[in-house]
């Protein structure tokens, strides 16, 4: 399994100074965002991308993925093919697509989904042109937040251009065990993204009735139970890239990147130790 750093927490920053900092934590390359503010942006995507990737790969590290805008969800914009055609351009082979919200009293589900599917046909349909794959992310408070629910939007489409990118921390705050989840999304399952996360209250205990919010926590800390989640991966035979998420906080700079040093390193020998 490739261990990527997700570099949206580096905005502003040249890609060769994103290189030193994946060096420094250990992992194998970056899933590169490529977002406004960042080096690699849907305005200077096209030569900027394969630049990159050829920086990246000269270090001797790689870009298996990109994670696009929360509102890339249309195939028939300019930027949707200018981003295939950039990837194609590059060899990049995935990318992440945003997400299809979802407001109670507000969106009609089944209508939404409707539209959805017929998204992800286009985005099908762009990804083979230019023999890319595209993932739907598990993320709580939208369309597809588990993979119960996504398997309903992505059904029928071919996994080899739509895939199932699966999140550990939200599939917790959407109360289904990753071992299901895998099982559901398996013939899609592409990515996974790791992140560990509890519950953390916010109002005093005197009062009566809780207030919770989620928290993301370094791995290991939180409720994520690692060794079910990796002993599922090799169990299911994923073999492919997973993104470190980082979404964690620290006081400073240098303690951030100390937390993204340990997650890679907690990570891998959480998934060494899966295979005995």
């Amino acid at each position: 399994m490739k261990f990527v750093l997700f570099s949206k927490h580096w905005p502003g920053l040249s890609v060769a100074e994103m290189i030193a900092r994946t060096q420094a934590a250990g992992a194998d390359g970056m899933d590169l965002a490529v977002r406004a503010g960042m080096a690699v942006n849907p305005e200077n995507v096209t030569t900027a991308l394969p630049a990159a990737l050829r920086e990246v790969r000269a270090a001797g590290l790689d870009i298996p993925m990109v994670t696009t805008e929360g509102n890339f969800i249309d195939p028939t914009a300019a930027a949707s093919e200018q981003l295939a055609a950039a990837m194609a351009e590059a060899g990049v082979k995935i990318a992440k697509l945003g997400y299809w919200p979802y407001r109670v009293g507000e969106t009609p589900y089944w209508e939404t989904v409707t539209r959805i599917r017929r998204a992800l046909e286009g985005f099908e349909a762009l990804a083979r042109r230019f023999g890319i794959t595209f993932c739907y992310h598990t993320h709580s408070d939208y369309f597809g937040l588990n993979a119960g629910s996504m398997i309903t939007l992505l059904r029928d489409r071919d996994p080899r251009y739509i895939g199932a990118y699966l999140d550990t921390g939200h599939l917790y705050y959407c109360g289904e065990p990753f071992a299901m989840a895998a099982d559901i999304a398996s013939p899609y399952l592409t990515l996974v993204s790791f992140k560990d996360t509890f519950f953390k209250r916010q109002n005093p205990a005197t009062e009566e009735l809780p207030v919770w919010r989620r928290t993301i926590v370094p791995a290991g800390h939180g409720v994520v139970r690692w060794p079910d989640v990796m002993k599922t991966l090799r169990r299911v035979g994923f073999d492919g890239t997973a993104s470190v998420h980082c979404e964690f906080t620290a006081p400073t700079p240098e303690e951030f990147a100390a937390l993204q040093k340990r997650e890679v390193a907690f990570l891998r020998q959480r998934y060494a130790d899966a295979a005995s």
